[in-house]
C-alpha cells in the first residue's frame, strides 16, 4: 500500500499543467460559467485583424491547462474555424524574471520562442538582417563570446534573456542598450513575424499567434507612488505589448481585474480580460452544487485511475472524498495539495476523514500565519454576506494569496476560502 500512495502522490503534483489529450483532463465549462477557451478560439479565429487579449484567475485554478487546450483548439479547431501555428512560452521558464521584467525583456522572449518553435517544429531559420546586427552588438555584455557567432538567432537572443533574467548587474546594462531602440525593436519583431507568416503560409501552415503564460507570476511592487509592477508592465507599455502582427494571449495577475485602472486595461487591449473562475462547489447560500462536487470528483478519479487505484481502495468513504473536494473551494492546485499532504499525513491506503482534516487544518495554518491584521477579516465577513468584494483596499491582496475564491453563476459571485473560514479569528468578531 506505501508503493500505492507514493504513485497517487505523484499524480498529484500541484505544479504540473496537463498537456492537450490528457487523460487526467476534465471538462469543467458547466461548472465554471463561460467556455473562455472557447471563446477566446472564436475571436481569433473571426478576426480580420491580430487581435490581443489577456487571461487572468486564481494561481493554480488552471489557467496553463486551460491555455495549453485553447493552443489545441487553435491548431486543430473543433468548430470548423481556420487553423493556426501557436507557440506557447511560460515566460518565467527560462526567459524572464518574475522580480523584474520590462517590455523589451519580454518582446526578446517572444521573438526567441518564435524562431525556436519554427526551426524545431518546421525547420525554417529565420535570421533578419537587422536582429543579426543589433544582437551581435551585444555579445559583449554577456560575458562570454564563446561560439556566439556560429550560434542560431534565438540561441543567441536566449543568451541574452538569460543574462537579463540571472544577473541584475548585466540586465541594468543589456536594458539600457534596449531601451532607446524600443521601437526599433518593434519594428524589426513585426518583420521578423511578417516573415514568419510567409514562411508559415509556403508550408501550408496557419498564421501565427502567440501564448505567453505565466505573467500572472510578476511580483507586486512599486516602483514609485503611483505606479506598480503591474501597472508598469500592463498600463505603462500595454500599447507596446500589443503592437506585435501577430494574435496574442497574455496572461494577467488577477489583483488587475479588480483595480480602479481595471477600466484603463479595457482601453489599451480593446477588451475586458477573460477570467477563469473556480469550479462552483458551493452555491451563494452555501449549499452544496453537485454538479461541481461531481467535476471535482473526476479530477481525483482520473489521478486514481493513472495510478491504478480504485476509489475503493483509495478512501474509506464516498463521504471522505466528498469532504475533500468540498474543503479545496473548487481550486484545483488547493484540491491536489490536499491529496498530497493527506498522502504524506497517513502513508497508508485508504485516507480518512481524519486525514483529511489534518491535511486541511496545515492549509488554515498557512492562512493564519499570513493574515494577521484583524480589519482584514471585517472586510472577509462582509465578503461572507455578500458574496461581492467589499471594495475596500485589502480586495486585491484577499485574491490574490486565494482568501477570497471568485465563482461564475451567471454573474459573478465571490466566497471566502473554506480555510479561512474556519479560522477562530474569522467566526470571532472585533469588539465594539
Amino acid at each position: 500500500m506505501a508503493h500505492d500512495i507514493a504513485l497517487l502522490f505523484q499524480q498529484c503534483d500541484p505544479s504540473e499543467s496537463l498537456p492537450p489529450g490528457d487523460k487526467r483532463y476534465v471538462t469543467c465549462e458547466g461548472v465554471r460559467g463561460n467556455d473562455v477557451v472557447m471563446e477566446l478560439a472564436k475571436v481569433i479565429g473571426y478576426s480580420k485583424k491580430t487581435v490581443c487579449r489577456l487571461l487572468t484567475g486564481h494561481r493554480g485554478g488552471g489557467k496553463s491547462t486551460e491555455l495549453r487546450r485553447l493552443q489545441q483548439e487553435l491548431e486543430h479547431p473543433s468548430y470548423g474555424g481556420r487553423k493556426f501555428f501557436v507557440v506557447y512560452f511560460e515566460a518565467d521558464e527560462e526567459d524572464i524574471d518574475v522580480n523584474d521584467v520590462d517590455f523589451p525583456d519580454l518582446l526578446l522572449a517572444i521573438v526567441r520562442q518564435v524562431g525556436f518553435a519554427l526551426r524545431n517544429r518546421l525547420s525554417i531559420e529565420l535570421a533578419p538582417s537587422w536582429w543579426v546586427k543589433f544582437i551581435d552588438g551585444l555579445k559583449g555584455l554577456l560575458g562570454s563570446e564563446l561560439e556566439f557567432d556560429k550560434l542560431a538567432l534565438d540561441a543567441k537572443i536566449a543568451k541574452l534573456t538569460a543574462t537579463i533574467k540571472n544577473s541584475p548587474k548585466a540586465r541594468d546594462e543589456i536594458r539600457q542598450a534596449l531601451e532607446p531602440n524600443t521601437s526599433n525593436l518593434i519594428k524589426a519583431a513585426n518583420d521578423f513575424i511578417a516573415e514568419a507568416n510567409l514562411r508559415l503560409r509556403d508550408q501550408g501552415q496557419g498564421s501565427l499567434v502567440v501564448i505567453v503564460d505565466n505573467l500572472d507570476r510578476i511580483v507586486l511592487r512599486d516602483l514609485d507612488p503611483r505606479r506598480t509592477t503591474h501597472d508598469h508592465l500592463f498600463l505603462h507599455r500595454g500599447p507596446q505589448l500589443k503592437a506585435l502582427d501577430c494574435h496574442l494571449v497574455y496572461t494577467l495577475p488577477i489583483t488587475m481585474v479588480f483595480l480602479p485602472q481595471a477600466g484603463a486595461l479595457t482601453n489599451v487591449f480593446d477588451s475586458q480580460p477573460y477570467v477563469i473562475p473556480m469550479i462552483k462547489v458551493i452555491h451563494p447560500d452555501g449549499s452544496d452544487n453537485p454538479a461541481g462536487l461531481k467535476a471535482m470528483r473526476e479530477v481525483v478519479l482520473k489521478r486514481l485511475a493513472r495510478a491504478d487505484i480504485t476509489e475503493e481502495n483509495a478512501f474509506d468513504t464516498l463521504d471522505t472524498l466528498d469532504d475533500l473536494c468540498r474543503k479545496s473551494g473548487g481550486h484545483l492546485r488547493n484540491l491536489l495539495i490536499l491529496l498530497q499532504s493527506a498522502c504524506i499525513s497517513t502513508g497508508n491506503l485508504p485516507l480518512k476523514q481524519s486525514d483529511v482534516a489534518k491535511a486541511f487544518g496545515e492549509m488554515e495554518n498557512g492562512f493564519e500565519r499570513s493574515l494577521i491584521r484583524p480589519s482584514i477579516f471585517e472586510t472577509l465577513r462582509q465578503i461572507d454576506l455578500t458574496h461581492e468584494l467589499s471594495g475596500g483596499e485589502y480586495d486585491p491582496i484577499l485574491l490574490y494569496n486565494l482568501s477570497v475564491l471568485e465563482y461564475m453563476n451567471g454573474r459573478v459571485w465571490y466566497a471566502v476560502n473554506p480555510a479561512v473560514r474556519n479560522l477562530a479569528k474569522f467566526t470571532r468578531k472585533l469588539p465594539s
